[in-house]
């Protein structure tokens, strides 16, 4: 069983959001895991790719986007569904909900204050409920 956390952002600005992502990602890689990072659009996938290499002039996190060639990255930022397992993350920035979720060792749902974020954000947090998940909230300040 997966552990589902839903982290609920005080900020609309997609870029807080996408900071915030590399900050999860960051723990998560020094952690021990591998992460997956599932986002909506192309521009957030770049902008994503970006923000790993600069967020933070101390950490370097190996990461590639699944439209490049993968290796071995601990990183990868993807709009579709990824194959997880028992020692992967999932990030999902995604409007969607992943229906393979339950093979990650760990789920992260980041919801923004925009409407629309949080409106996806609850249709996905009632089928979570719906599959009598666990669920875990975070309410995150991000300034």
């Amino acid at each position: 069983m997966s552990q589902i956390d839903f982290h609920i952002l005080d900020n609309k600005d997609n870029s807080s959001l996408l900071v915030y992502a590399c900050r999860v990602a960051r723990k998560a890689y020094k952690n021990g895991y591998r992460v997956y990072i599932r986002v909506e659009n192309e521009q957030d996938m770049q902008q994503l790719d970006t923000l790993l290499w600069t967020f933070s002039e101390l950490d370097f996190i190996p990461h590639a986007s699944i439209a490049t060639e993968c290796g071995q990255e601990a990183v990868i930022i993807g709009m579709i569904e990824h194959e997880g397992d028992s020692n992967m993350v999932l990030i999902n920035i995604s409007t969607k909900m992943a229906s393979n979720y339950s093979h990650y060792s760990r789920v992260i749902e980041l919801i923004s204050n925009d409407p629309g974020c949080k409106s996806a954000g609850r249709d996905r947090y009632r089928k979570y409920k719906q599959m009598n998940e666990k669920l875990n909230n975070h309410l995150v300040s991000v300034n």
